[in-house]
């Protein structure tokens, strides 16, 4: 019997466009290896998305195009369920769409609801017009510049650069986004959710739920409740979007141009998350209610995993629906926002065309090595960058140098032994202890979504390993102390073994390949009441691998970005040229020293950042 249901949300991206790595890193990579975690320790899970469908940037792209928006949904829908399912075998249960009739039901549904119980009201707002195209136009429609950090190329909902919302108005200059001429304001009927009414409730529930968050994502929810909450438009002038249920509106609740307007996709997106619950039970002949209701019997918990640009929807507006749809539905626990990953200091941005692949790079580097490197400068606690020489150097130094080294080196050793040589052997009691420690270090860091903290026990336990090597220098003593010699290769396939089980959720391909090499399943952990004990009862079972196979391989930069580079670096040295011949008075001292080099972060949240001081980390060129 499973010990806990575990439900797992993950952000529905939008089918527009290629998805780059700063996806991967932001939600889908730590969604996969908080499911696979799960799994491992004997969860019972299910973890649910889909692409959002519904969303302004598919109707933008379908107009760059000139197709219909369900033309768009089709083909990027196709490849994203590809990527996701088959590329990057993330661990889903069920990846569907916001366009399933399923979907749009259970929004109508919760729509409904909310209505009956007067928290959506019916009122006036002023939108976006535009005379040229003469129509009121999306949000995505209307870019300008942002009241508050003065970026030129902000939409009129929200600003990429500094992540503010932005009510209708406050963007200066607004122009369309598809003919370029400035648009108006004009009003128009809207029905709108009643948060205010979800205030003191609200407030309640953070108050509550948010021990288990970031403490940055518990400071910004609870500044917009200090703020207070305020209506906000769920429907707008579409004719792409969850259509409203006219049949079951009253007629002293019905807006006018009804036929015009959609749900807005904020707040249906969301909904995907119950929607896919339900439509995942219907596929599998199972039960959703389980994931959804509380059981004295046992354990429910829901983990959702999305970008901050998601923070508002997630901590504050999701769990205001469920509550008020209704009030027995659990509630999210873990609410794991990420920041977001850069490429060298420049925001990732589809539209901008300012990406890495995350399909190219998979296939040019591997689903595992792209996993370390995404783990390990995951920005769980502020924005991060993407660095080529950093990813090239933390790959080869790190991954290969201390993990896959330090395996490699002890199956080498022992490639011609029996498995004989390990009967009626113990762990060295320092050791069984180290890997007691390291076992509740992890499990504490997956539980609670630290995955570079994870990571970092994963290559301390290697970096261990390695010292053990060189202190016992085995080389030395295989043929003139072999009862020495024999005893520490028993310790380090412990810690081999153990790496095994411990590298699973983020680099799981590697994990298994390692596993099965002693003939041993990875499905799943070793209990952790006495895991040394359990690694030892693991390699009683085991078969002494042959001849052994890397586990990982080095990768050159690659070539095509080197020109790039010189021509930067040419650049930059003439900039730096311009400055000498400035005075000091104008430049100020040590100008130079600050000048940003190829491979160097414009911000602190790399992997070469500091935090990650274990023993063979390689620094930044």
């Amino acid at each position: 019997m499973a010990r806990r249901k575990v439900f797992i949300g993950v952000a529905w991206p939008y089918v527009n466009g290629t998805l780059h790595i700063g996806h991967f890193a932001g939600y889908l990579l730590p969604a996969d290896i908080s499911s696979r975690y799960h799994r491992l320790i004997g969860d019972d899970v299910l973890m649910v998305s889909g692409s959002d469908c519904f969303g302004t940037p598919i109707t933008v792209e379908a107009d760059k195009k000139g197709v219909s928006p369900k033309e768009i949904v089709d083909e990027y829908h196709g490849k994203d369920e590809q990527l996701f399912l088959h590329t990057l075998n993330l661990t889903y249960d069920l990846y569907t769409k916001t366009d399933h009739p399923n979907h749009v039901s259970v929004v109508q549904d919760i729509f409904i609801q909310m209505l009956e119980k007067d928290y959506i009201f019916v009122d006036t707002m002023e939108q976006y017009f535009s005379s040229k195209e003469n129509r009121f136009l999306p949000d995505r429609y209307v870019v300008g510049k942002c009241p508050f950090c003065n970026f030129e190329d902000a939409r009129s909902d929200q600003c990429d650069n500094c992540g503010k919302l932005l009510s209708q108005g406050e963007l200066l200059n607004p122009r369309s986004n598809l003919s370029g001429e400035p648009v108006e304001l004009k009003e128009t009927e809207h029905y709108f959710a009643d948060w205010p009414k979800l205030q003191l409730f609200l407030s309640q529930y953070v108050e509550e739920a948010s021990y288990d968050w970031k403490e940055w994502v518990s400071s910004q929810t609870q500044a917009w409740l200090d703020e207070g909450l305020k209506p906000r438009a769920i429907t707008r002038d579409l004719d792409w979007g969850v259509p409203l249920p006219k049949d079951r509106i009253p007629i002293d609740k019905q807006i006018k141009n009804m036929g015009s307007k959609r749900i807005y996709v904020w707040f249906d997106a969301v909904i995907g998350y119950l929607s896919a619950s339900k439509l995942w039970a219907v596929f599998e002949g199972e039960k959703w209610e389980p994931y959804w209701y509380d059981d004295p019997s046992r354990e429910l918990k829901h983990y959702y995993f999305m970008g901050k640009d998601n923070l508002v929807f997630h901590t504050l507006f999701w769990p205001g629906q469920l509550h008020v749809y209704d009030p027995n539905l659990h509630l999210p626990d873990v609410v794991s926002i990420n920041m977001f990953l850069n490429l060298d200091g420049r925001q990732f941005s589809k539209s901008r065309g300012v990406i890495i692949d995350m399909e190219q790079f998979v296939k040019d580097y591997g689903n595992d090595t792209a996993r370390f490197y995404l783990t390990l400068i995951m920005p769980e606690f502020r924005d991060s960058s993407f660095v080529w020489h950093d990813f090239v150097d933390k790959t080869n130094g790190i991954l290969v140098a201390n993990l896959g080294n330090f395996i490699h080196r002890v199956l080498s050793l022992q490639k011609a032994e029996k498995k004989e040589i390990f009967g009626n052997r113990e762990l060295s009691k320092d050791i069984a202890s180290y890997l007691d420690t390291s076992y509740v270090k992890i499990t504490e860091a997956y539980e609670e979504c630290r995955f570079r903290d994870a990571l970092d026990v994963i290559l301390e336990l290697s970096q261990y390993g390695n010292k053990l090597i060189d202190k016992a220098a085995l080389w030395k003593i295989r043929g003139s102390d072999s009862e020495s010699y024999y005893k520490h290769l028993y310790d380090l396939n412990c810690i081999i073994l153990a790496l095994g089980y411990f590298m699973n959720p983020i680099m799981p391909e590697a994990a298994i390949k390692l596993l099965e090499m002693y003939s041993l399943e990875c499905h799943v952990w070793p209990d952790g009441v006495h895991f040394a004990l359990e690694i030892e009862r693991k390699l009683s079972a085991a078969q002494i691998p042959g001849e052994p196979e890397p586990l990982f391989n080095k990768i050159e930069y690659p070539k095509e970005l080197i020109k790039q580079e010189k021509e930067l670096k040419q650049v930059r040295g003439e900039e730096l040229e311009k400055l000498h011949l400035r005075s000091e008075e104008d430049v100020g001292v040590g100008a130079e020293s600050e000048e940003l080099g190829p491979g160097s972060v414009p911000d602190s949240g790399t992997a070469s950042d500091g935090e990650n001081n274990y023993p063979g980390k390689v620094g930044s060129a």
